[in-house]
């Protein structure tokens, strides 16, 4: 397992090196970039921004104040993950899923770096910077907006009300992608009693919930069905579904998204 950046002081210690992507994923990106850009030039596909924090952290909350900004943006589908790994210090993040440090260290192995670290924003799954860092996120989110896409589209059957996800035929991609569901809460209001942010109220938007995989894809068209998303489950305000490149560490580039939102699966019954 990677070593975690941990706190020294009352503060984190922040890792400030960006991070390159695997060669694998890379070489599959080049393989797919004439077809999939030129798709991408009439539809392009959101960004996936991906923030990795924690009510335990007293970096954090200026990371967090920024999702709002992001959530502005069309173009962007920002997803708060929240870690577990600083519940140590003194209070237990209410939010917080192991597999969202399992995913932080895979993208870490995935880059060739050991270290992880909150407020870490990871941009389509490529590019790593500083969460409270407004000029380095922009600066991540217009290179993942140069990056080659793909167009899938989230389609509800008006009989049924049921969900299905449809992507595209991408000539030239090599290798393989997986198709991935997060389910999130668009607001979570928490009062802090203990630890680095102890007497605040803090506010999270789009928190991720729960996540599951929907099956794989090779370049082919192709459609994928959703499970009911009106269930009584953890994140059941917002779904989203990215498209990413399977590496030998799981986690690797993503090359469309889709996000549901909530008025919308509340009329899907």
């Amino acid at each position: 397992m990677p070593s975690l950046i941990l706190m020294t002081g009352s503060a984190p210690y922040l890792c400030f090196a960006l991070r390159r992507a695997g060669l694998a994923a890379s070489l599959v990106l080049v393989g797919m970039t004439t077809s999939a850009h030129a798709q991408s030039q009439t539809a392009a596909a959101p960004v996936v921004l991906e923030l990795f924090t924690s009510q335990g952290c007293n970096s954090c909350p200026p990371a967090d104040a920024l999702m709002q900004d992001w959530l502005r943006q069309p173009d962007i589908i920002p997803i708060s993950l929240h870690v577990d790994y600083w519940d140590y210090l003194g209070w237990k993040d209410t939010l917080s899923k192991k597999g969202h440090g399992i995913r932080q260290q895979d993208y870490a192995r995935n880059s060739g770096k050991r270290e992880v670290y909150t407020p870490q924003v990871v941009v389509n799954g490529k590019y790593v910077v500083v969460g409270s860092d407004r000029k380095a996120v922009e600066k991540a989110l217009e290179k993942a907006r140069r990056m080659p896409s793909v167009a899938i589209a989230a389609e509800r059957n008006n009989t049924t009300g049921n969900w299905q996800i449809t992507v595209p035929a991408v000539a030239g991609f090599e290798g393989e992608a997986k198709l991935v569901l997060c389910r999130y809460d668009t607001q979570h209001e928490v009062a802090i009693e203990r630890g680095e942010n102890s007497g605040k109220t803090l506010n999270y938007l789009n928190v991720a919930r729960s996540w599951g995989d929907l099956g794989r894809w090779k370049g082919q068209s192709a459609s994928y069905d959703l499970p009911d998303l009106t269930g009584t489950d953890w994140g059941r305000q917002g779904a989203m579904v990215m498209l990413q490149i399977v590496t030998s560490e799981g986690v690797g580039p993503v090359l469309g998204a889709v996000d549901i939102k909530d008025r919308d699966i509340k009329g899907s019954k």
